[in-house]
């Protein structure tokens, strides 16, 4: 009588095949992700909007008035300390400190 060990190459196929199609849904269900502008761009206003209102409530500081439409990052006066990094794209805000988006130089 023979003892079996290992897997036969029918059973290493089946396997194989499971594979490739989990990854074939996987790949064609992500296939569009983090394309859309529009939604990253919201997305960094957001993070501006949250910066300025953390300036205002913690420090009750004024993050100035961002009059010149410029990428805004750590370097912004006011609200710079509280971004990590630059943005992509461009905001502005008056007075009433909420933000908006502007077009980059």
């Amino acid at each position: 009588m023979r003892k079996e060990r290992g897997f036969t190459l029918i059973e290493l196929l089946v396997v194989i095949a499971i594979l490739a199609v989990l990854f074939g849904v996987t790949a064609l269900a992500l296939n569009n992700i983090g394309t859309g502008s529009d939604e990253i761009q919201t997305a960094e206003k957001d993070v501006v909007q949250t910066a300025i209102d953390v300036c205002d409530a913690v420090n009750s500081c004024s993050p100035g008035t961002q009059l010149t439409e410029d990428y805004v990052g750590p370097a912004t006066s006011g609200v710079g300390n509280y971004l990590r990094r630059t943005s992509k794209y461009c905001y502005t805000w008056g007075s009433d400190l909420i933000a908006t988006e502007g077009s980059c130089p």
